[in-house]
């Protein structure tokens, strides 16, 4: 009986080592530095937690971006892990859900400005890109070419040192109103794809849409 006795319970020791539990993954990746640069994917056990980067990879399950995913895992340790590896394994179980999310807009898109405040028929449509990498702004005023640089980080806009072409136009108003409103720029939102530029006093001077 003993040999049986000795074997159950290591079956049984085996199996508390194994563990299912329920995680989401949201939906896109981020750069993360495992043995290499890679991506990894993002997690949390409870919707209100916060996300953490996952250096790990669920066997079974087929990752795609632009989708969050409630999962069922199977969670096993692994005795002798590699060197560079993690000790759990990580098995689907089951797709609880998928569901498609909305690219997020940023600041980082060119943009095309619809309406400003002053001129109630905009008939020519100046432009507005940002570049986050390069960290730059640059458009078209109506007339000249505009150029500067930005913090992508900040929600706080300084165009006040930007530099312009000099070609002179017959109607200077809309580059003359653009320039203006963008000096007093003190902080943008994108909202409903929409983005607008407001003043300190909380007045919209620039709407911008996607170009």
């Amino acid at each position: 009986m003993k040999p049986f006795i000795f074997i159950l319970l290591l079956s049984l020791t085996a199996k508390s080592c194994d563990e299912t539990k329920h995680i989401y993954i949201a939906n896109h990746l981020v750069d993360c530095e495992g043995v290499a640069p890679q991506k990894c994917m993002l997690i949390k056990e409870k919707i209100v937690d916060e996300w953490t980067t996952f250096y790990d990879q669920i066997e079974g399950f087929e990752y795609e971006e632009g989708y969050e995913y409630l999962l069922n895992v199977k969670i096993k340790i692994i005795k002798n892990p590699p060197a560079d590896g993690s000790n759990l394994e990580y098995t689907l179980v089951e797709v609880f859900e998928k569901k498609k999310t909305e690219k997020q807009i940023t600041l980082n898109n060119k943009w095309k400005v619809i309406s400003m405040l002053g001129i109630d028929d905009l008939k020519i449509n100046p432009t507005i890109q940002f570049d986050a990498n390069e960290k730059k702004i640059s458009g078209f005023a109506g007339c000249n070419n505009y150029f500067g640089s930005y913090d992508p980080e900040s929600i706080q806009l300084d165009f006040s040192k930007m530099g312009m072409t000099r070609k002179m136009c017959l109607d200077m108003t809309v580059e003359n109103t653009l320039t203006n409103h963008l000096r007093n720029v003190s902080y943008y939102k994108i909202e409903n794809k929409v983005l607008s530029f407001y003043s300190s006093n909380d007045e919209t001077l620039i709407t911008c849409e996607l170009e």
